[in-house]
């Protein structure tokens, strides 16, 4: 019965059952696990400033406390945070310690994660990738700078999924607007799909072009750019499929060179249009409309 209570207890003041330790046998551990010391200063600090909650009522350490000061530590190393920046990722105000409120924790993860890839987007596009720092990414989505190295490793990370979110969102609503249409012709889906593509490059130029300009030299975004192209391409390729099994367009040899230009197509109309008085897009739209059907005629 005694083994138990102690067993109890140890579990309420370390906040899980488990190994405990002490503070020196605490720092031994973590160096042993990880290969890098902490001194104990540095964890008295930790513990101070709120980003290490504290030991059990026996003054012992958890695994908690373990995988909290790895998390600490890796921020520190690799990113150089100031116990400042981490404050703000685990909310804790700097020289409090305060218990997070249910809104806080309810905005984690995807949620945060969107906010800050929209912030980004509207900032990019108004003043370019160059012209926008982390900063001001952080300010406008109203969360620490440590948070934004949480989910992104840089700023080039950052870009690359707001491009991939521009991509999804626009495939989104062209699956949507087939939905609407019910079964239709291939004239029509590929109208269709056209109009948000234009809309993709009319809404998001600044991006776009913006992505085309980084790529020089960075593979990275090379690759990202291809599959920006390959992912759009691949849906005018099912229609061009089903197309030809219905019979309603020419039979192409290489459907993916005929989709890869489509997109193509669409891209430089794009920049056409932006230029454009809007009086003429009527004219636009409408040739565009009667060079695919001449294109597919069989």
């Amino acid at each position: 019965m005694a083994r138990k209570k102690e067993k109890a207890a140890r579990k309420e003041n370390a906040g899980e059952a488990g190994p405990s330790w002490d503070m020196e046998e605490f720092l031994k551990v973590f160096q042993g696990r990880t290969g890098n010391a902490v001194t104990r200063n540095r964890l008295e600090r930790y513990l101070r400033e709120g980003l290490l909650f504290p030991p059990g009522k026996d003054g012992r350490f958890s695994e908690r406390h373990l995988e909290r000061l790895q998390m600490l530590e890796h921020l520190r190393s690799r990113y150089g945070m100031s116990m400042r920046d981490m404050a703000g990722i685990f909310g804790v105000l700097e020289g409090r310690r305060e218990e997070p409120t249910r809104e806080g924790a309810a905005e984690r993860g995807d949620d945060r994660k969107r906010k800050i890839v929209d912030n980004a987007a509207r900032l990019f596009a108004a003043k370019g990738y160059h012209g926008t720092t982390v900063d001001e990414i952080v300010q406008a989505t109203g969360i620490a700078k440590g948070t934004f190295y949480l989910y992104f490793e840089s700023k080039e990370d950052l870009l690359v999924e707001v491009i991939k979110n521009l991509i999804d969102e626009t495939l989104q609503r062209i699956d949507d607007k087939l939905r609407g249409k019910g079964k239709s012709d291939f004239i029509t889906r590929i109208e269709a799909k056209g109009e948000e593509l234009l809309e993709l490059y009319l809404e998001n130029s600044e991006l776009l072009y913006m992505l085309l300009g980084e790529t020089v030299g960075n593979r990275r975004l090379q690759e990202q750019l291809h599959e920006v192209y390959e992912r759009l391409a691949e849906r005018l390729e099912e229609d061009l499929q089903w197309g030809m099994r219905e019979g309603e367009i020419f039979p192409y040899q290489d459907l993916r060179t005929v989709a890869y230009a489509l997109v193509g197509m669409g891209q430089t109309v794009a920049i056409l249009v932006s230029g454009s008085d809007r009086e003429q897009l009527p004219r636009i739209r409408a040739t565009v409309d009667q060079l695919v059907r001449r294109i597919f005629s069989r």
